[in-house]
């Protein structure tokens, strides 16, 4: 079965395998490279919509032009190859003290993993009011792709969107050198955070269901991997309670567990399941009916439990997570035992067989 999470560690990154991986939703980050659709905040669960902006066709909006010019008569921008000097990390540190989220340690331990050398083709923008360093951000660029990959700036020049403005001269150095496609990364439905990106222009989104890239102004609420199987499942739950089947639908957030550097295992990788009874003879297996949004796809899938998940999650990790609503087991999937296209058609043979699904 092909997998939801999944990362990469290339010891280099030709020009146009970055664009092959951007263009199915992979994302840089350290120096490895990695893709998910969904993603855990807290105690809440959701999915992640890879964007990018064509270029070619985007023209800078009236308000983009105008911070442009207004930043143009304060600022020189340049552009460089990456390297990190002590003036860079000194602003990191500065712009790390009021980031309101988990950042890592150093810009080189963001951009580097702490190795000397970059796996991948990386330039920088460099915005200076006079001498002084304002703003930066790095950008991996392809053959015929940028992937936007960092921004940091001075909080004392909060009032300039200079994060934005960064942002906007990545764009301005795909269309100077005829780039077609610039990755900002995801937006999250429902998670305002990464709003910001929906900005740049009028971006496309990576439609799962038939992995092809479509309008996002055009994106349907219901077009949302997350709410797409939790709704299929729901459906699912009624029709086997209705059959007088026992079942439990769990939120599961340990679904990213093939990113996380794991013994090598077929881990589950879906976030929402439903758990249906398994037969007696056979306690050590658990069963789980999910939906898959790329093919439109029922599975019936028999795991067991990983034997000490502990030593990868912490207790307070699984005791963050209500126990009711929550599956904090690592689970791995053992066999695919079939799909369907329908719920009813998967219910059916659940209660014709759900003490027989070996």
């Amino acid at each position: 079965m092909s997998v939801f999470a999944e990362k990469h560690y290339p010891e280099v990154l030709q020009a146009e395998d970055l664009d092959s991986y951007l263009e199915r939703g992979w994302y840089r980050m350290g120096q490895s490279i990695f893709t998910t659709h969904f993603l855990c905040f807290g105690d809440q669960l959701y999915s992640a919509i890879w964007i990018r902006l064509n270029v070619y066709e985007h023209r800078f909006t009236k308000s983009q032009r105008k911070l442009l010019r207004r930043n143009a008569d304060r600022f020189t921008v340049r552009y460089s190859y990456f390297e990190i000097t002590p003036e860079k990390e000194a602003l990191y540190q500065k712009y790390k003290q009021n980031f309101p989220g988990f950042i890592a340690r150093s810009l080189q331990e963001s951009l580097l993993d702490g190795e000397i050398s970059s796996h991948y083709h990386t330039l920088e923008t460099q915005v200076y009011d006079g001498d002084r360093l304002v703003a930066l951000s790095f950008f991996d660029l392809g053959q015929d792709s940028v992937a936007s990959i960092l921004g940091i700036y001075d909080p004392d020049y909060q009032g300039f969107s200079l994060g934005y403005y960064t942002m906007l001269q990545e764009i301005n150095y795909c269309q100077q050198h005829g780039i077609t496609y610039y990755y900002p990364g995801y937006v999250v439905p429902g998670y305002q955070r990464f709003d910001y990106k929906l900005r740049i222009g009028q971006v496309e989104y990576l439609q799962l269901s038939s992995s092809s890239w479509q309008p996002y102004s055009q994106k349907a609420h219901d077009d949302t991997p997350l709410l797409q199987m939790r709704q299929q499942l729901e459906y699912a739950t009624a029709l086997l309670k209705a059959a007088d089947i026992p079942c439990q639908l769990y939120w599961y957030p340990l679904f990213e567990a093939n990113l996380f550097g794991l013994l090598r295992a077929s881990y589950l990788d879906f976030p929402v399941v439903l758990q249906v009874p398994g037969p007696l003879l056979t306690p050590h297996f658990t069963y789980f009916i999910v939906y898959d949004v790329r093919n439109n796809r029922f599975q019936l899938l028999r795991c067991s439990n990983f034997d000490d998940f502990r030593f990868y999650f912490n207790d307070s990790y699984a005791q963050a997570f209500n126990p009711e609503h929550f599956l904090v087991e690592l689970i791995v999937v053992e066999n695919l035992l079939l799909q369907t296209a329908t719920a009813e058609e998967m219910v059916k043979i659940i209660v014709a067989n759900h003490d027989k699904l070996i």
